[in-house]
């Protein structure tokens, strides 16, 4: 199997004898690097292992089902790398079902596309729920077996679309709205980001951090420090947005639009590589059907 047929290199431990997790993360990097991708990164296995150690101390990576999934992402690596390890002997440390670990995953990302990280999660995840699929999983000798299993799942899995994802909006600005007023919506409703509608016509986006952006004369953004402000006049007065002014002076008209039929792997693109704080799906007439946020995305993705 090549990875046109299932895009992830994957290396599988059978049988693992570990002493400790350190153990566990070194060995695990250690068979990494001898992938060839992993190769062309120069990376070494304690590099790799200084990584893993500071995301667990960060936010610990054992996900349940006996199952440890640390990841980092690495920059010039072109397919993502995986060392599935399935342990000798259950081994006991902190999870979120009490259950002791028996099969460990080292995932590296490559830095520039990190979708297809999301994507092996999704698989492995997929593959622990259904009970067939994890019995073939925790019998697998080989790692071809294992990329063979893997490609049925991604395969047999329903395509996610934007509509699948979005929620109905709930809070909006108009554009004739005060922007005293809508910003106190923003507040009440805890949104840093709102739509602006016409109708039922999206024309433009308000969020919190342009605002304060707007508001901040020029020269600020050219300072490494604030501690002289003391010895202005009153800060308010450098304002330049008035409390006056209407949503439509100061909204972001270039939004990030898609339509319903847009797919998952798109819409993790626009909110984890470009940044955007909330994508909008749009019918033909631009008129807004729904709202993805970054954390209806990562719900939905856990959910597969």
């Amino acid at each position: 199997m090549n990875l046109n047929e299932y895009p992830v290199s994957v290396s599988f431990l059978p049988d693992l004898e570990i002493r400790d997790e350190d153990d566990l993360f070194l060995t695990l990097a250690k068979a990494a690097v001898k992938d060839e991708y992993a190769k062309k990164c120069g990376i070494s296995p304690t590099e790799i292992f200084k990584q893993v150690k500071i995301r667990e101390e960060q936010s610990p990576t054992a996900v349940g089902n006996g199952l440890i999934l640390p990841h980092i992402r690495l920059p010039g690596l072109e397919s993502p790398v995986v060392v599935l390890a399935k342990l000798a002997k259950p081994f006991d440390c902190p999870t979120p079902d009490d259950r002791p670990l028996t099969m460990a995953c080292l995932l590296l990302v490559p830095e520039e596309n990190p979708v297809e990280g999301l994507r092996f999660m999704a698989d492995l995840g997929s593959c622990l729920r259904a009970d067939d699929k994890a019995r073939r999983l925790s019998g697998a000798r080989e790692a071809e077996e294992v990329r063979k299993l893997l490609a049925e799942v991604r395969k047999a899995i329903h395509t996610l679309i934007a509509a699948d994802i979005m929620v109905p909006c709930r809070v909006f600005a108009t554009p004739k709205m005060e922007l005293k007023e809508a910003t106190r919506l923003m507040a009440e409703n805890r949104q840093e980001v709102i739509p602006v509608l016409d109708g039922r016509k999206l024309v433009g986006e308000l969020s919190s951090s342009e605002l304060f952006k707007l508001g901040i004369p020029d020269f600020f953004s050219q300072l490494k420090s604030v501690g002289f402000i003391r010895y202005f006049d009153p800060f308010e007065k450098y304002f330049s947005v008035e409390a006056a002014s209407h949503v439509e002076d100061v909204m972001n008209r270039e939004l990030p639009l898609f339509p319903q039929e847009a797919t998952l792997i798109e819409i993790v693109f626009a909110i984890s590589v470009q940044h955007q704080a909330v994508v909008y799906v749009v019918d033909r007439d631009n008129g807004l059907l729904g709202v993805i946020t970054q954390a209806q995305l990562l719900e939905r993705i856990i959910n597969l």
